[in-house]
């Protein structure tokens, strides 16, 4: 080994000693007793930053100008009146990672000791050890406070380390929603169990939904019913795992610290690429994601929290075992079967399918039916043997010259004799590129001859509030809201028995989600135009605000 690779040497190991001494004399600290076994590059880093996040508590507000690390790197390449100085500018040349200097560390607390206390004392004074030990802190309190290792990194990669220690977990999740006019309403309350691929969820109304992994299937208490679903099509909010993996995958911005359910948590802004930004929350002292809240979109956002969060427990086996009970009715709506290839595949369903540059992880496929399963989005084909359907809560939009459903992370059309169905999180990516003609956010089309139908807004009002506390969910469909209108306007005296026109002779032939536009096949009514007055999303209720004649 060369004299100046020799110099270096034991310049890092100086300076590792100095951090060292730094830590036990500052910190009631003593580095000595760990250097008695070994240590992991990843422990020793874990060690070092958990130093300086205590110096960091000592002085919050000392956080550093962006040009302080560049002054400070300057000054000490500077520092030329003493050896020791010396060693430390070369140090500061190499300073790649603090790693690298723990790795050349060994012998160097038996040396330093072996001078006298006297000795110790007295140079603790001189400039000469002053400078050094000076910049082992500064070095610390950067490793914190400096971009490249700063505190979002450290909470982020503690939530990776408790979530990689996470083998199950026990809680109750909130899910509210908030419109844009700050209003919130509880949407249900959910009691989950979840361990590894498997999970079990149980609501109040007596919903039990279970995934073990093999077999997915909800059980409903009233209706004494068990209905067996496709494994693929699984819907389960907020898992932790998966949270925490997009975290540690997209940019992130720390934005404070609030408490959530009663615990102090950090609040992260996440910026997925292409998507809009949305928010976490982590546990401080489990360093567990514990709430979610998703950014607003069509005057909507939905907000999940675990109000109670138990981990590694002991589950009972028996939370996600399919045993029905013997005077349940079982409904099979899981037919497709899982395929080894994308041939195999074609050959079952009978289908020339639609196909994705990316290839999906698994293939499902039944007579007339083929699943694409891309883990985050479920691209399902079936052969379209009528008109599309609309779901009444959906918006609608165009694709392939034809009707478009719109629903949150859920796109619906027909192509090439095929209805194609897209859910997850990536549906708008995978729809562009099957369909040069996506339109999410047609206009409603300019009214004729329009007859305005007078509005009251107290009523209305009165109606919002009336489905807000479960009643006449109808009027959220503006299917059924037109049938009652002009129903009304057949039979003014009121409705007895069946209505005298057929929901199914109506069409909803534009819905931007805030207007709608509905046609009738027959009667006296061509067109009713209606609109959400109150609140501009899928709990908002539809009022009619016009019609065109026959």
């Amino acid at each position: 080994m060369k004299e100046k690779d020799k110099d270096l040497l034991t310049s890092e190991k100086e300076l590792d000693s100095f951090i060292d001494e730094l830590n036990e004399n500052s910190l009631d600290f003593d580095p000595r007793e760990a250097h008695q076994s070994e240590f992991s590059e990843l422990s020793e880093l874990e060690e070092l930053k958990s130093l300086a996040f205590t110096l960091k508590k000592q002085g919050e507000d000392a956080t550093p100008r962006d040009e302080f690390v560049t002054e400070l790197w300057g000054n000490i390449k500077n520092i030329r009146n003493t050896k020791e100085n010396k060693e430390v500018s070369k140090i500061s040349q190499d300073n790649n990672s603090t790693t690298n200097m723990r790795k050349n560390s060994e012998g160097i607390n038996e040396r330093i000791h072996k001078k006298n206390s006297e000795t110790r004392k007295s140079r603790f004074f001189r400039p000469r050890i002053l400078w050094p030990s000076l910049v082992a802190g500064l070095l610390v309190m950067l490793l914190v406070l400096s971009p490249w290792g700063g505190s979002r990194e450290n909470i982020v990669l503690a939530m990776e380390k408790s979530v990689a220690k996470l083998e199950n977990y026990h809680g109750v999740l909130k899910k509210v929603n908030t419109n844009a006019a700050g209003e919130s309403q509880v949407l249900i309350e959910t009691e989950i169990w979840s361990e590894g691929n498997k999970y079990a969820t149980r609501t109040k109304e007596g919903f039990v939904t279970v995934n073990n992994g093999e077999t997915r299937w909800i059980l409903d208490e009233n209706k004494k019913e068990v209905t067996l679903l496709p494994v693929y099509l699984d819907t389960h909010e907020f898992d932790l795992q998966r949270e925490a993996e997009k975290a540690l995958s997209y940019p992130h911005e720390i934005k404070g610290e609030e408490m959530v359910a009663g615990r102090n948590a950090t609040r992260i802004e996440i910026q997925p690429p292409g998507g809009l930004p949305y928010t976490l929350w982590i546990d401080q002292e489990t360093h567990l994601p514990i709430q979610l809240q998703t950014a607003m979109q069509k005057s909507l956002q939905t907000t999940y929290t675990y109000v109670t969060l138990e981990t590694n427990l002991t589950l009972p086996e028996e939370v996600f075992a399919y045993n029905p009970p013997s005077d349940y009715r079982v409904v099979d709506l899981s037919q497709d079967k899982l395929v080894a290839s994308l041939d195999e595949g074609k050959t079952i369903s009978g289908l020339n399918p639609l196909e994705l540059k990316e290839n999906p992880q698994k293939i499902y496929a039944s007579e007339n039916r083929l699943v694409l399963d891309y883990s985050d989005t479920i691209l399902i084909q079936s052969k379209a043997q009528e008109p599309l359907v609309l779901d009444p809560l959906a918006s609608l939009g165009q694709a392939e010259g034809g009707a478009l459903e719109v629903l949150p992370n859920s796109l619906r059309w027909q192509q090439n004799n095929l209805e194609i169905h897209l859910l997850g999180e990536r549906v708008l990516a995978f729809a562009q590129e099957l369909t040069p003609t996506l339109d999410l956010n047609p206009q409603v089309p300019s009214p004729g001859t329009i007859i305005s139908v007078p509005v009251d807004m107290e009523i209305v009002k009165n109606n919002q509030q009336q489905v807000d506390s479960g009643s006449s969910p109808w009027q959220l469909d503006p299917k059924q809201v037109a049938m009652t209108f002009i129903s009304l306007q057949i039979s003014p005296e009121g409705i007895q028995g069946e209505a005298p026109i057929a929901y199914e002779s109506l069409q909803l032939v534009a819905n931007d989600g805030q207007k709608a536009v509905v046609e009738a096949g027959d009667g006296p009514v061509a067109k009713v135009y209606l609109e959400r007055l109150i609140r501009q999303d899928e709990t908002g209720i539809w009022t009619v605000t016009g019609y065109e004649g026959r």
